[in-house]
Parts: C-alpha cells; sequence; structure tokens
C-alpha cells in the first residue's frame, strides 16, 4: 500500500507533482518492482487520471463512505482490466499480478492499486486509509498500527513539527 498511498500524494497539492514525466514513472515503477512494458509518454496523463481516482477512493474509505468506495473501486478495476493471476520471475517467488504485463505502466500500477484498496474494504479495514492530522500537510496513508492511533503520515515530520510547535507554545505561555 505504500506505493499506493506514494502516487496519490504525489498529486494532492502541496506535494510537488512529482510523477510528471516518464522518468519518474518508470523510477516509482522500479522502486515498486513493476514488471512489464516501461513507461511511456502516454503513462503520463493516464497516470494523472487513474490517480485523481485513487484519491477520490482513499477520500470515501477515509470519510467511511463505502458505497462509495466500492461503485468506484469497481469501475475502476473494470477499466483497467484487472485480472490477478500468480506469477514467478526475476528471482522472485510466487505473487500476484493483477494485470496483463503488456497493459500500459500506468494501467497497472492503478490497477494493482485498486485491488490493495479493494482488499482494504472487504476485510473491513477501509477505515484505516487516513488522511494526515498535520493541518499543513495533504497527505493520505493506510494506518497499519495495530491500534489504529496513527495520526500522522510520517512521526518524524509532520507528527514531529506538531509536538514541537506545541512544546514551544507551553514554553512560552510558562514565561
Amino acid at each position: 500500500m505504500a506505493g499506493c498511498t506514494e502516487l496519490i500524494n504525489s498529486g494532492r497539492s502541496g506535494a510537488g507533482e512529482q510523477l510528471t514525466d516518464v522518468r519518474a514513472i518508470q523510477s516509482f515503477a522500479d522502486r515498486y518492482a513493476f514488471a512489464g512494458q516501461p513507461a511511456g509518454p502516454d503513462d503520463v496523463p493516464l497516470l494523472r487520471t487513474y490517480r485523481t481516482r485513487l484519491d477520490e477512493i482513499a477520500a470515501a474509505c477515509a470519510a467511511a463512505d463505502l458505497e462509495v468506495a466500492i461503485e468506484r473501486l469497481n469501475a475502476l478495476l473494470a477499466q483497467t482490466g484487472a485480472s490477478p493471476q500468480i506469477a514467478s520471475h526475476d528471482g522472485r517467488g510466487p505473487h500476484i499480478h493483477v494485470s496483463r504485463l503488456d497493459v500500459p505502466l500506468a494501467t497497472r500500477m492503478a490497477a494493482h492499486f485498486a485491488m490493495g484498496l479493494a482488499w482494504l474494504v472487504v476485510a473491513g479495514q477501509a477505515g484505516r486509509v487516513r488522511n494526515c492530522e498535520s493541518p499543513t500537510c495533504n497527505d493520505v496513508f493506510v494506518d497499519l498500527s495495530r491500534n489504529r492511533s496513527r495520526r500522522y503520515c510520517d512521526s518524524r515530520t509532520c507528527g514531529n513539527r506538531l509536538h514541537v510547535a506545541a512544546y514551544r507554545a507551553r514554553k512560552q505561555a510558562a514565561r
């Protein structure tokens, strides 16, 4: 799910639009070991469209609107032609591919991430998809903590900033 949240967050305001060219998309795909055709120029606008749709699904999950999440997930899975298969290649053991290797990289990525979100919904874990509570962050993340208490996309950055600000405010008030 890290790849999914990274993809969604790359399109949110303030995130810097990191996936804006073929090289950046291919680098992202390499980091998450997407097999198949390399990124091409058509993947850039296609990925933007998929990213927007995945963001809407994540927002529906975070808002506990499962009807909307399921409707949009089913539509995206159908559009991407998701067809799960077990694969084993490049020294990797058996793993699941959710689309054919000959479809565009952006479509394979969208199918993979939609399937990950679908598994969360089916497992009753859609509420683990959250928005960062930092007022200066628009990122989304999957809370994998045991007690579902995670509040920030990254405790070292967003969480720490807020804790330091609160500490300084308390010190200032004590003076």
